[in-house]
C-alpha cells in the first residue's frame, strides 16, 4: 500500500468515528431541562456536607435553579450538555454537579452513549456505555401538554468498605415525541423522557424548540464532543477501581 493509499484509508476510518470533526450535524429539536436538588437529611452525604461545610446544602439547593441543560437532536444522534453561564456561588454549583450525576458531554446515538469524563483525576475519556433496561410502568401522567408514561431503572454502586447501594430511577416519557432520548444519558425509551427522577437530582423539561428541516446554522448545529481517547465502561471502571485502591492507601 503506497502514502497516499494508506492516507486515505486512515482519512476514512477517522470519518467514521463517533466523535469525528469534519461531519457538522444539525438539530431538529432543542429541549431545555432544569435541576431540582434534593438532600435525605438522614442520608450520610447530607451529614457530611453538614459537618464539614455548614449551611452548604441549603446553598445547594438554592443554586439549582440556576442551572440551564440542553438536549439538542436529529433523528439519529443527540447531545445533552450544560450552558455556559455565570453563577453566583461556584462552591455550590460545583457540589451540586457531583449530586446530580453530570460528568461531561454526552452524546446519544442509536445503541449506546458516549459521555466525556472530564472530572477524574486519573484521566480524561470518552466513555462509551450500554443504555439502561427499563421497566415500563402503566402509570401516567400529564406534563405540560404531553402525557407520559412511567418507566423505572437502577444500578448498583459498591463503596470502598464493600457495602453495596441501589441507585433507582424513574422516567416520565412521552410517546407523542417519539425520539429516544433524554437527559444525563438516559434514554432508549419509546419516546423524549420529560422528567428524571433520581435520588438526589431531578431533571425536568422547562422548554421544547423545534427547527425549520431546512435549517443549517450555528443555531441549531450540535455540539462536537471533545477529542479525547475512547474506551469501554469496563475499562473506565478498572481504571477507576485502580485509582481508588492508591487513594486508599495513601489515606491509611
Amino acid at each position: 500500500m503506497d502514502i497516499k493509499t494508506l492516507h486515505l484509508v486512515l482519512f476514512s476510518l477517522t470519518s467514521l468515528s463517533v466523535f469525528s470533526q469534519s461531519n457538522e450535524k444539525y438539530a431538529n429539536v432543542k429541549v431545555s431541562y432544569g435541576l431540582n436538588i434534593h438532600f435525605d437529611k438522614n442520608n450520610e452525604i447530607y451529614k457530611i456536607y453538614e459537618e464539614f461545610s455548614p449551611g452548604l446544602v441549603s446553598r445547594i439547593e438554592a443554586i439549582d435553579s440556576e442551572f440551564d441543560f440542553s438536549l439538542v437532536f436529529n433523528d439519529s444522534t443527540s447531545l445533552f450538555y450544560l450552558e455556559k453561564k455565570l453563577y453566583s456561588d461556584n462552591r455550590a454549583v460545583n457540589s451540586a454537579i457531583i449530586q446530580s450525576g453530570y460528568y461531561g458531554r454526552i452524546m446519544q446515538q442509536n445503541n449506546q452513549y458516549i459521555e466525556e469524563n472530564l472530572q477524574e483525576d486519573f484521566g480524561k475519556f470518552l466513555v462509551s456505555r450500554s443504555y439502561q433496561k427499563w421497566e415500563l410502568q402503566e402509570e401516567t401522567k400529564m406534563i405540560g401538554d404531553y402525557l407520559c408514561f412511567k418507566a423505572t431503572t437502577f444500578y448498583t454502586t459498591t463503596n470502598p468498605k464493600g457495602k453495596v447501594f441501589k441507585n433507582e430511577f424513574t422516567a416520565w416519557y412521552t410517546p407523542q415525541l417519539p425520539y429516544k432520548f433524554g437527559p444525563a444519558g438516559y434514554g432508549n425509551l419509546p419516546g423524549l423522557i420529560m422528567e428524571l427522577q433520581g435520588k438526589r437530582a431531578t431533571y425536568g423539561v422547562t422548554n421544547i424548540q423545534f427547527y425549520k428541516d431546512d435549517l443549517q446554522s450555528k443555531e441549531n448545529e450540535i455540539p462536537r464532543l471533545k477529542r479525547k481517547k475512547l474506551i469501554t465502561e469496563i475499562e473506565f471502571e478498572k481504571l477507576a477501581a485502580e485509582d481508588e485502591k492508591r487513594w486508599l492507601e495513601r489515606n491509611k
